[in-house]
């Protein structure tokens, strides 16, 4: 895809859009701007949103939102245009048309496309052809070409774990029922707290029992989706001794349990402090960094 382009792209769900953003946030230093008819609290079982600049799309009135009007769309995507480099999603066109008419969604694409001619940013709207009139579809189609970029997501995702995590000997099932399915006690929907960050929770240990490359793999995007740095345990996934491998995973798993402690802790009284010393708590025990440090702070206010 070129900068400065719109494109379509066929999704029949989106299934392969988070995996597919997902992939695009860690091979690449991009900006990302989200429309999405998702709720941030459903967003954050896919993708980490502190990486992102999203809005749900919606008439609801509460963090993170905006109406689904086509000036205010618009005005956010212009507003962007001219700083930086990135990419821009928009879902939801069908609910777009069906709210404005095909004729208002088509202007609006149109100045979108004019704005976004001489910018570094490229706009793609996921969309299901079927939904649309052929017609109306082909002249779409004329200002936002196809892009095939959704199809190939299953292989690339596969060849992503492979590359990044050194995953052997496991099939692509296995590596699929490890990352959609949910562990016994993690039947869960990550809250947001006051930031729009996602709230941090407790996870259910992992024993050396059982335990094995995928299930860490599923762990560490869960930790990631909750805005932890967890690095330091990235090693384990290429450790082959699953002793070792394991006693790696239990010392970051104590990190992530003591930030959950000290963040429950810090949103208690976080009326009781200044919003730069809130800021700086939250980013240090997303980092995992100077727990000590936090915990004596803390105990002292």
């Amino acid at each position: 895809m070129e900068q400065g382009r719109l494109y379509t792209a066929e999704l029949s769900n989106n299934s392969a859009l988070y995996p597919w953003l997902d992939k695009q946030l860690e091979v690449s230093q991009q900006q990302v701007l989200l429309f999405s008819r998702q709720p941030h609290k459903r967003l954050l079982e896919y993708i980490d949103l502190s990486k992102i600049e999203s809005y749900w799309l919606s008439d609801r009135t509460t963090a993170g939102a905006i109406t689904p009007r086509l000036e205010k769309i618009a005005h956010i995507i212009t507003s962007k245009l001219p700083n930086d480099h990135g990419l821009i999603v928009i879902e939801g066109l069908e609910w777009l048309v069906s709210l404005h008419g095909e004729d208002a969604v088509l202007s609006f694409i149109r100045q979108i496309r004019d704005e976004a001619y001489k910018s570094s940013w490229k706009i793609i709207f996921p969309i299901n052809c079927l939904v649309f009139d052929s017609v109306w579809l082909a002249r779409l189609i004329r200002e936002a070409p196809e892009a095939d970029i959704f199809s190939q997501i299953k292989d690339d995702l596969t060849e992503f774990h492979q590359e990044h995590f050194d995953i052997q000997n496991e099939s692509i099932e296995e590596i699929k029922i490890h990352n959609f399915q949910q562990m016994p006690g993690e039947d869960i929907e990550l809250d947001t707290i006051q930031d729009g960050s996602p709230k941090l929770v407790m996870l259910t240990r992992l024993p050396s029992n059982g335990f094995s490359n995928s299930i860490l793999t599923r762990r560490i995007l869960q930790w990631r989706r909750m805005g932890l740095d967890v690095s330091e345990v990235e090693p384990a996934l290429t450790i082959r001794d699953e002793k070792v491998a394991h006693q790696l995973y239990s010392s970051v798993e104590e990190k992530v349990r003591r930030a959950v402690q000290l963040e429950n802790h810090l949103e208690a009284i976080s009326d009781n402090i200044s919003a730069t010393e809130l800021t700086t708590a939250r980013f240090r025990i997303r980092q995992l960094t100077g727990l000590d440090e936090i915990e004596k702070w803390l105990l002292s206010l």
